[in-house]
């Protein structure tokens, strides 16, 4: 019988966690590398990133990046994805000025998966389309998952 083990983790650290993914694969990295990732994740792979260490139990946990672009308007290439994600970096780290400790982090959390979404959503205009990327992070298995949403931006508007 596997043991289950729960362990809890600050939502600062998962933000962190996310940001720390996404300026490694979109960012730091080569283009051609950025864009392999970007086509792996287009096709719905869940692409493993890392790992996080428990610092109190050595617990070993696989990260896993993934993308849910069923809400996504217009057309869905890498320039576009690439705007979407550097706004939305842009917007995190205004965040993180406005606030060092982030405190204020909003988070909203799934009831069922226990997953945390990061309530910073970022708008991004491409033509006529408006989409709406957020960023969220849930259990999945033995692993966590850092997942890039497009949201309905119709839910958004005033």
């Amino acid at each position: 019988m596997a043991e289950e083990q729960s362990i809890n983790i600050d939502s600062r650290k998962l933000f962190n966690l996310g940001v720390n993914l996404l300026v490694a694969g979109f960012i730091r990295q080569k283009p051609e590398d950025a864009k392999k990732l970007f086509k792996e994740l287009k096709q719905g792979v869940q692409i493993s990133s890392g790992q996080l260490t428990s610092e109190q139990t050595g617990m070993v946990i696989p990260i896993k990046l993934e993308l849910d672009r069923s809400e996504y308007r217009g057309q869905f290439n890498f320039p576009n994805f690439e705007i979407s994600v550097k706004t939305m970096l842009q917007k995190f780290e205004t965040e993180v000025r406005k606030d060092k400790d982030l405190k204020d982090l909003h988070t909203l959390t799934n009831e069922t998966t226990g997953g945390l979404l990061f309530n910073v959503p970022t708008g991004v205009k491409i033509g006529e389309d408006i989409n709406v990327l957020m960023m969220a992070v849930e259990p999945a298995g033995e692993s966590l998952v850092v997942k890039l949403m497009f949201m309905n931006p119709e839910q958004f508007q005033s």
